[in-house]
């Protein structure tokens, strides 16, 4: 699974192949006057590692909530997803996430697990092919938020459910996520259905604390983005010479995460310096928040119906299952 945290699983861009696209996502972002580095970029091997110690932690519930969730009401999920349907998982990760719901269809046709890390989708392979079923598993390295061409495969399925788990529908802003959706709509055609996890809209404070665990995972993951473009397109930043930030935007109702510059310097990237101020900000996720209600009318801008919703006992997190409208 993965939650950009709210992984994602957050905002997700097509996996650099070649440094140049790198450099120039690099660039793009760093030249905005609120610079930012798309939270994707924390997700290369090294990083999923970081983020599975993230879902360990106390403070960061989502995985767990979501896992009790698809186990407690499995019955239910598995009657509405109904028998042979192709399972489509939208920012699978490890795949432990859709292996519970797999569990709970039973009689699933095939599994498509999409991802921006490779590694991942290897691990979720084996998740899946561990569990003795006999299903067909068709990995997707990519983007998730790009066009998703369904493997031919699928053709013997009866119908295509989307599974997007881990909250990470809030990793993009509301209008981008109507498109998404309306994206997801189409590709599951007119007899799909979607499997969406949220959390909830709570006390700040609550949303806050899941990136600010005790331990220092989330700070360690969100300083991979740095170190990733060390590695990769000959950056000179100093992962210490920025501290990680989380902050609640009320009026926009969601999680803010970023590195702020402890001093001022000027890291290069591929030789060029980018100046940062001490005290400056580089943006690095966003976890847009919303109520059952709020959701279900986003979602039906996009063409999608709530048939039915699962909460948790402390209503802090949800998962509800919706059908293409009419």
């Amino acid at each position: 699974m993965r939650n950009a945290i709210d992984v994602a699983r957050h905002t997700r861009v097509a996996p650099p192949h070649a440094a140049r696209p790198l450099i120039a996502l690099v660039f793009e972002g760093l030249s905005e006057e609120q610079k930012q580095l798309p939270s994707v970029l924390a997700f290369d091997a090294a990083g999923s590692q970081l983020f599975e110690r993230v879902c360990e932690q106390p403070e960061y519930f989502l995985a767990r909530a979501e896992a009790a969730l698809l186990r407690r009401h499995a019955a239910e999920i598995g009657a509405v997803v109904g028998p042979q349907a192709a399972i489509v998982e939208y920012g699978a990760g490890a795949g432990r996430l859709g292996a519970l719901l797999l569990d709970a269809t039973t009689s699933a046709h095939s599994y498509v697990p999409i991802d921006v890390d490779a590694t991942q989708l290897a691990r979720a392979r084996e998740v899946v092919r561990a569990s003795g079923r006999a299903l067909r598993i068709h990995p997707l390295h990519q983007d998730f938020r790009q066009f998703v061409a369904m493997p031919a495969a699928l053709g013997g399925a009866r119908r295509r459910v989307a599974y997007f788990p881990g909250s990470t529908v809030g990793a993009v802003p509301p209008l981008e996520a109507v498109a998404l959706l309306n994206s997801m709509r189409e590709t599951m055609g007119p007899n799909g259905g979607l499997l969406v996890g949220l959390d909830l809209l709570k006390d700040p404070q609550l949303h806050v604390r899941s990136w600010l665990d005790a331990a220092g995972a989330v700070a360690a993951f969100n300083r991979n983005v740095l170190l990733r473009l060390n590695r990769e397109i000959d950056a000179t930043f100093d992962p210490e010479a920025f501290e990680h930030r989380v902050a609640w935007n009320g009026s926009e109702r969601r999680l803010e995460m970023g590195l702020v510059s402890l001093r001022t310097q000027a890291p290069t990237i591929a030789g060029i310096g980018v100046a940062v101020a001490a005290g400056e900000e580089i943006r690095t996720s966003l976890a847009h928040k919303y109520t059952l209600d709020d959701f279900a009318s986003l979602a039906r801008i996009a063409g999608w119906i709530v048939r039915s919703t699962w909460i948790d006992a402390e209503h802090d997190y949800a998962l509800q299952y919706l059908e293409a409208g009419e």
